[in-house]
């Protein structure tokens, strides 16, 4: 694989992965998991191919030249249609769905809300909601022990999101609507990886389920902006987004619209950060010697005080130690566009209809821009060395327009989560053996994440 896009062939298409009549390549995903299918592809055909996935014709692009030409030099030909019909069951018409002006329009009523002051403003929360989430768990085990990261992680993050978007602690209910997202994204994502989906009108065990995990989570959010909309004792990122108004109407979200971008933000801040953070511990457990140069940094800049806003930025290996478990294991292993026009990618044809899918999980391992792609090295994100590097070889977010809009939370809050975990305990893994990734429509562990803790 070269270090730039071949344009030798610009009227050939891409080399086709061998499958199945009607169902294309999902049997073989299926026996053998997405990410070990799609990375034998890479290797055997190179940087784009195509593969059929069902009723789709998927063109797969890993090198960060197409990338680039998809998510930003032509960002106009590839939109989120089709391909996000089943994401949209959850979402709704939010900031991660919507399309042209009415993406356009939604997005600078919520930028406000997400400008870099505004979650500054919020990590005082976030740190609030960390030092009670591991108080509780002292106070459990508090002799130490074995936790499950995942379930831990994402009770933790949920708690934030309550606090930071809300103003409210979920309590009781948080291990119920961690619960009612999680199962919702694993039946939206195994209704996408089947050549026909079933109509949600037919009482399948599975429409079933789906059903009632997205009323609880309807049932918690319209409760959350009921009381919103009353008044909240400080601003949140939904008071923020209550308040917005179009600068050309002059109107305000409605009730629908501020539940979508809700959704939509608890998938931001909530699933993605607790993925980052369970996967850092399968990462960090191997590498002793980067937790200990970790907490000799947050020691030196903190001691036993907790973080501020302002403190991060004197934590800069902390920050590369995110980047580097989010290229190794970005939450988001596939993006999806589908085409609008005839354009070429690499050097190979794409067609209107066509759905093409950038894969970060194989552009953040590609030999000609990462040194030893699997080894765990925080220091590839030193700015000289990222400064170095093509723009696009890296985007756990996504890049350009469309990058998440709520990336800027997700790294405070993992950054917080870190600093704070190291001030309080050591940890290690019970087992070396790894955790395989299992890719729906995040990149979950295919099994548990135990963990073992000692107090401080």
């Amino acid at each position: 694989m070269e270090a730039t896009a071949s344009t030798l062939h610009p009227n050939r298409e891409a080399p086709r992965v061998p499958g199945w009549p009607l169902i294309g390549a999902l049997v073989p995903i299926t026996r053998l998991g997405a990410i070990e299918f799609f990375r034998r592809a890479w290797e055997r055909y190179g940087d784009t191919f195509r593969v059929r996935l069902g009723p789709r014709d998927v063109v797969c692009v890993v090198h960060p030249d197409a990338v680039e030409q998809v998510l930003m030099r032509n960002k106009d030909n590839y939109i989120k249609g089709a391909t996000y019909k089943h994401l949209r069951l959850l979402t709704g018409d939010g900031l991660l769905t919507l399309e042209g002006e009415p993406w356009r329009k939604r997005r600078r009523m919520a930028q406000p809300a997400f400008h870099k002051e505004s979650i500054r403003a919020l990590t005082a929360s976030m740190v609030d909601v960390t030092r009670d989430v591991f108080d509780g768990l002292r106070a459990r085990m508090p002799q130490g022990g074995t936790i499950e990261a995942h379930h831990e992680m994402m009770r933790l993050t949920l708690e934030i999101v309550g606090e930071t978007l809300f103003d409210t602690r979920l309590g009781s209910s948080t291990d119920a609507s961690a619960h009612a997202f999680g199962e919702a994204l694993e039946l939206l994502s195994n209704r996408g990886s089947i050549p026909v989906s079933i109509p949600m009108s037919v009482p399948t065990p599975g429409n079933l389920r789906l059903k009632r995990a997205l009323k609880l989570l309807d049932e918690m959010v319209y409760g959350i902006i009921r009381r919103a909309r009353a008044g909240t004792a400080k601003p949140t990122l939904l008071s923020m987004l209550i308040d917005a108004r179009d600068a050309e109407t002059g109107e305000a979200l409605s009730d629908r619209e501020l539940r979508d971008e809700v959704i939509t933000l608890v998938l931001a801040g909530h699933e993605t950060t607790a993925l980052l953070i369970t996967w850092g511990f399968t990462l960090l457990g191997r590498h002793p010697e980067v937790v200990a140069r970790m907490r000799a940094q947050v020691d030196a800049v903190l001691g036993d005080r907790a973080p501020t806003a302002d403190d991060l930025p004197r934590l800069p290996y902390l920050r590369q130690v995110v980047d580097e478990i989010l290229r190794l294991r970005s939450p988001v292993w596939a993006l999806g566009r589908d085409v609008v026009a005839e354009d070429t990618l690499c050097g190979f044809r794409v067609y209107p209809g066509e759905t093409v899918m950038p894969l970060p999980y194989f552009t953040h391992r590609h030999p000609a821009f990462w040194d030893e792609p699997e080894r765990f090295d925080p220091e590839r994100f030193l700015p000289e060395r990222a400064k170095a590097r093509h723009h696009f070889a890296y985007y756990p977010f996504s890049v350009g327009p469309r990058m998440c809009i709520g990336n800027i939370f997700s790294l405070v809050e993992a950054q917080v989560i870190l600093a704070m975990l190291l001030q309080r305990c050591d940890f290690s893994l019970p087992s070396l053996a790894p955790v395989p990734p299992k890719a729906l429509m995040t990149l979950r562990p295919s099994g548990p994440v135990n963990v073992q803790l000692r107090w401080r």
